[in-house]
């Protein structure tokens, strides 16, 4: 029987392949899970159930803690999923060619959409937020930093278009996100105004708060003209000095002599006479 030889490197390159696939194949079981995790909220409440999730996914408990060390594993991931959602809804947010309203419109319509479709998942992200300096990194903690971000974002590029101190940007930004907030935490529980009438109000809110720092260094936006900050830069920069034109100089004529006065004349006269 003749033993065929396989070089080490080609070995290699094998089991890295496989152990690329197998880590594929599990981010994706992960991500099935916790897709069902997400059907389990829609349909049980804001409770995350580890039995109600295996359910959902068709597998049992212990095939589902292959994947996640614990629960808090579990909820992690969740929080996680939320956070991705809430990026991918203010998306409209970042893009510098829409009109500033339409700006604000996307970021806040992107939201009020998500906590409609997925007030349950909000809640438990809510409720199951982690103590500590944790908080500020996963949860709705994490979500309001996201938003405040992209505000900011938005806010920076027309007030230093405009000259405006920019500073004022991250305290606007951060005063909006929880106006927001609990503005649309009560919408949610409340439900007595339907979503485009609420999000109208809450972008009527933010323009004004807008326009009104503007206005007070003196600066009129339309806030239906898409204006990227290089425009603004452009259309705003004071005009050049203009460079006067060079005249030619004219030398004055010479003064006249003043004529002599009568007794300049006599003493002039007697003198000739001597």
């Amino acid at each position: 029987m003749r033993c065929v030889g396989v070089e080490s490197g080609q070995s290699g390159r094998s089991t890295d392949g496989r152990r690329e696939r197998w880590r594929g194949h599990k981010a994706a079981r992960r991500e099935e899970f916790v897709d069902a995790a997400l059907r389990a909220l829609a349909e049980h409440g804001p409770e995350l159930r580890v039995e109600q999730v295996a359910r959902e996914a068709g597998v049992t408990k212990p095939v589902l803690y292959r994947h996640f060390a614990d629960k808090a594993g579990l909820q992690e991931a969740v929080h996680a999923r939320g956070t991705h959602l809430l990026v991918t809804r203010l998306a409209p947010a970042l893009d510098d060619s829409a009109s500033p309203v339409d700006r604000i419109r996307g970021a806040v319509e992107g939201y009020l959409s998500l906590m409609e479709e997925q007030p349950n998942l909000y809640w438990f992200i809510r409720r199951t937020q982690p103590p500590g300096p944790a908080e500020q990194a996963s949860g709705v903690e994490a979500g309001k930093t996201i938003i405040a971000a992209t505000l900011t974002h938005a806010f920076d590029e027309y007030l230093f278009a405009f000259g405006v101190d920019d500073t004022a940007a991250a305290p606007m930004a951060h005063a909006i996100v929880g106006m927001v907030q609990n503005t649309t935490e009560w919408w949610v529980i409340d439900k007595s105004m339907p979503r485009e009438e609420i999000a109208e109000q809450l972008i009527g809110y933010i323009w004004s708060l807008l326009e009104g720092v503007l206005r007070r260094h003196g600066v009129e936006l339309d806030p239906t003209v898409p204006l990227s900050a290089p425009d603004i830069q452009a259309t705003h920069s004071p005009a050049p000095t203009p460079t006067p034109t060079p005249t030619a100089t004219v030398p004055e004529a010479p003064e006249a002599p003043e004529a002599p006065s009568e007794p300049e004349q006599a003493t002039a006269a007697a003198g000739h006479g001597a």
